[in-house]
């Protein structure tokens, strides 16, 4: 059995309706009842069987009330000023100066240069005469995996552009302002 649509005044068939204020509605016709917006399930107010969008309903139905201290006013007034003295205590800026530690990597002299594992034909990577595992080529700072093409090496270790650019391009300021890094 299907009922009519209170917006429309069409039959709203089970396979498009939606349920609100006790009303079978098509998907398209729950809307606001003041400004006709379209609202959704679940995201909207009602007031004498009618649907409202929320900004509409707090603008025509709130009422005066109780705000913060016990104060009755209006709910359209702002809230009164209150002068209060708050003490912040001033933290030091972070300086970006401050050498950080290094860790040292070590290459493994044979098999795969960063776990020291064999790598097999199936997981095997080449990159300067050495075999590395697929999962094993990856950024030695962020250990992002890297694509053929796309990353820099230094020392023997590799980087995503993204870090080698951080750890060894160019810091400080440029003409157009200053250089962020990473």
């Amino acid at each position: 059995m299907s009922s009519i649509c209170p917006t429309c005044t069409k039959r709203v068939y089970a396979a498009e309706a939606v349920k609100a204020c006790e009303k079978q509605y098509h998907k398209l016709c729950l809307q606001c009842f003041h400004c006709h917006k379209i609202l959704q399930l679940g995201q909207y107010s009602e007031r004498d069987g009618q649907p409202y969008c929320k900004t509409d309903y707090d603008r025509l139905f709130r009422q005066a009330g109780y705000r913060g201290g016990g104060v009755v006013a209006d709910s359209f007034e702002p809230a009164p000023k209150v002068e209060t003295t708050t003490v912040v205590e001033p933290t030091p800026a972070p300086t970006y100066l401050t050498p950080t530690e290094e860790v040292k990597v070590q290459l493994f002299p044979t098999n795969c240069p960063k776990c020291g594992k064999k790598a097999y034909f199936n997981e095997l990577k080449v990159y300067n005469s050495r075999d590395w595992h697929k999962g094993c080529f990856a950024c030695f700072s962020c250990n992002k995996n890297l694509v053929s093409g796309q990353y820099s090496e230094k020392e023997g270790l590799i980087y995503c552009p993204r870090c080698y650019q951080s750890k060894f391009g160019p810091s400080g300021y440029t003409n157009t302002g200053a250089l962020v890094l990473h």
